[in-house]
């Protein structure tokens, strides 16, 4: 006969029993024991489904239940640490030693902001873990969907730990809400505010403040002005702002276009434009080396440096559209946007667009005339003055006459003549002159796309009526708090070796040509670089190097080019001159080495390169350098075939660190030959 396990009574026919559950067990089990402390310890009982408790019983322990307060049974269990793959989902990493990027070395790292940590996992499916480092430079420059293809090291398994950080990033999210309201713009991060916008708290406040316009015809000018610095910003579409700032598609759409209007009336104006600025302020703003290239003694000349840019779009089905926006020089569909900048970045004026098939000289000329009445009443002619300088680059010749007519002095790269495949050294050196001035437009030309993305990407027919819109408040964005370009601390070095090399000939291309040694083998011993015949050649510092080259950009160049030849050869396979006593110019005794340079261009294009040294650990040891590309008798600086063989030689070789730009591109692409 069954009997009750807490009374020990015997349970007979009629009378109410209850069968103890692991449920009754594990919610009364304390009180139990408190209240039968001479009965057997309940945690010592089988649950095997027969053990029953009497109708008496059950009341007890019921009424001391409801006798005090109820708290929930406590589990200690202990979580599941099984890894789980999750298809369609990658995760980066969970690491703080290195950043999360692929193939960077960058020390100087911090978290991933949460914000942007929940947009990675909803857009992209990519999880972002607690420990997951990324460096400033990636954080700023790296459009979300390049982050989410470039991760170092992703993988696919997920466990426990992962869920609960996945819930705590969108707990957060729910809670800060307002993390991205700009009505409130002190409880937004410093980060967060430049990765949405660009710019700090006092930028943002100093650019509201020139809007009077949107603050009268919006409620929320602050989120309205936000949600557009965050469209031209990102580069993202309507829908995903939306979900970012909690709002319909329809909103987003309006806003933006109140935003785009207040900008364009009131910003725009005072920075950018033939009107937001005097001729004497531009020719204040001459950097010291264009002005004494180009320029006066008196500082009384206007330099302003043109170039066309490009902004991508789609094919459209209309074709007289898509026929006049297709270039068959990208071989894609886009419009030209047209500057006009100052010797130190500062755009002056934004004109466009124009078609694709429009050339650099057409859309100069376009601006040069006046529909409206004579030439010389033209807004810029009436601008500028006699005197003042352009400097242009190749795709402005057929326009020189009529900016010659004008009386503006024009400064353009020379072009080879017919027959020739080279520059003359006074020619290569005047290209050189041109291009120490006109780096800045093109690099004006690339804060465009990697400040504002929305420019880096095709962008859409529907949005092409208000895209030349954007792009000037792009322009005003970046004259207004952005810096510009500074005088280099190499000024005064740049200057004394333009004195020195401008006019002086290249002794060694006259050799070369003369005795064609392009032609000739046997005069020249095929060496490895790490052979003890090249232990005399001078070793530079990177300082020494930038002041031969006359800048930075060759150096830069320079380092592709030895990855590009190491990695082929092993080492650069450098030719010297058999009898090098003999090989004397203009008065000095030096070593002549060879060293063919293969086209980054051309594959079938090979450079011959050739430079005459002395065995000395100063720039000056460098006595003279040839190349049989198109600027190769520059004395002015050098080419970056020439600049290769020397940074290697004198500096590259002995560093233990050098890296291969691009190295993880290497095996990207079959090798059908190989295979």
């Amino acid at each position: 006969m069954a009997r009750c396990v807490t009374c020990d009574r015997s349970l007979y026919r009629g009378v109410r029993r209850h069968v103890l559950t692991h449920h009754f067990f594990d919610s009364r089990r304390d009180f139990v024991e408190r209240i039968f402390q001479n009965l057997q310890p309940l945690q010592e009982l089988a649950f095997d489904g027969t053990r029953s408790i009497c109708h008496p019983c059950w009341h007890r322990i019921e009424q001391s239940l409801h006798q005090r307060p109820r708290t929930p049974p406590i589990r200690q269990v202990s979580p599941s640490r099984a890894a789980i793959q999750v298809p369609g989902f990658t995760r980066a990493a969970n690491t703080s030693r290195r950043c999360m990027m692929e193939s960077c070395n960058n020390v100087q790292l911090r978290q991933m902001p949460n914000s942007i940590k929940v947009f990675l996992l909803s857009y992209y499916h990519l999880y972002i873990p607690p420990l997951a480092r990324i460096c400033e430079n990636h954080l700023r420059n790296t459009a979300l969907e390049d982050m989410s293809q470039s991760v170092s090291h992703a993988q696919t398994d997920f466990n426990s730990g992962s869920f609960g950080d996945i819930v705590r990033m969108y707990t957060l999210a729910l809670e800060n809400r307002c993390k991205l309201n700009f009505n409130n713009l002190d409880e937004i991060t410093a980060e967060d505010l430049h990765f949405w916008t660009g710019l700090n708290h006092e930028e943002f406040n100093s650019l509201f403040d020139q809007l009077p316009t949107l603050s009268r015809r919006s409620f929320s000018a602050r989120e309205d002005l936000g949600i557009y610095l965050a469209k031209i910003r990102t580069g993202e579409p309507s829908i995903r702002l939306a979900t970012l700032f909690n709002k319909s598609r329809q909103s987003i759409d309006r806003k933006i276009k109140l935003a785009r209007q207040c900008l364009n009336n009131d910003f725009v104006p005072l920075h950018l434009g033939l009107d937001h600025i005097s001729r004497s302020e531009i020719v204040e703003r001459n950097r010291i080396l264009p002005n004494y290239i180009f320029g006066d003694d008196l500082w009384t000349k206007a330099l302003i440096i043109c170039d066309g840019g490009y902004i991508f779009i789609q094919k459209s089905s209309n074709f007289f559209f898509q026929r006049e926006c297709y270039s068959l020089h990208k071989y894609t569909n886009l419009i030209k946007p047209f500057m006009l900048v100052c010797g130190d970045g500062h755009i002056l004026d934004v004109a466009g667009p124009y078609a694709a098939t429009a050339s650099d000289a057409v859309i100069m000329r376009h601006i040069l005339e006046n529909p409206d009445g004579p030439p010389e009443e033209a807004p810029i002619n009436y601008y500028l003055e006699q005197g003042d300088t352009f400097i242009v680059d190749r795709g402005f010749r057929d326009v020189i006459p009529l900016l010659e007519s004008c009386g503006y002095t024009v400064h353009m790269p020379p072009t080879k003549r017919r027959g020739e495949t080279q520059l003359t050294c006074e020619e290569a050196n005047k290209s050189r002159l041109v291009t120490l001035c006109r780096w800045v437009v093109e690099t004006i030309n690339g804060r465009f796309k990697r400040d504002f993305k929305m420019f880096r990407y095709r962008v859409f027919n529907t949005a092409l009526p208000t895209v030349m819109m954007d792009y000037r408040i792009a322009a005003a964005l970046i004259n207004a708090f952005q810096q510009p370009y500074e005088d280099s601390q190499y000024t005064e070095q740049f200057i004394e070796t333009i004195n020195r090399n401008m006019n002086r000939p290249n002794l060694l291309a006259d050799y070369v040509v003369e005795r064609n040694l392009n032609r000739q083998r046997a005069t020249f011993v095929r060496l490895e670089v790490n052979d003890q015949t090249f232990e005399d050649f001078p070793r530079l510092t990177q300082e020494e190097l930038i002041l031969f080259a006359v800048g930075t950009y060759h150096c830069k160049i320079a380092r592709s080019y030895c990855s590009e030849h190491i990695k082929r050869t092993g080492v650069y396979e450098i030719e010297a001159y058999r009898d090098p006593v003999l090989m004397t110019l203009n008065g000095e005794e030096g070593a002549l080495i060879r060293c063919r340079i293969q086209s980054r261009h051309v594959r079938s294009r090979i450079y011959y390169t050739y430079i005459l040294y002395k065995n000395e650990n100063s720039r000056y040891a460098i006595l003279e350098h040839y190349c049989t590309c198109i600027h190769g008798k520059r004395t002015l600086g050098s080419c970056a075939h020439v600049m290769s063989i020397i940074y290697y030689l004198s500096w590259a070789r002995f560093q233990n660190d050098f890296i291969h730009p691009g190295h993880t591109l290497d095996y990207v692409i079959l090798d059908l030959e190989n295979e």
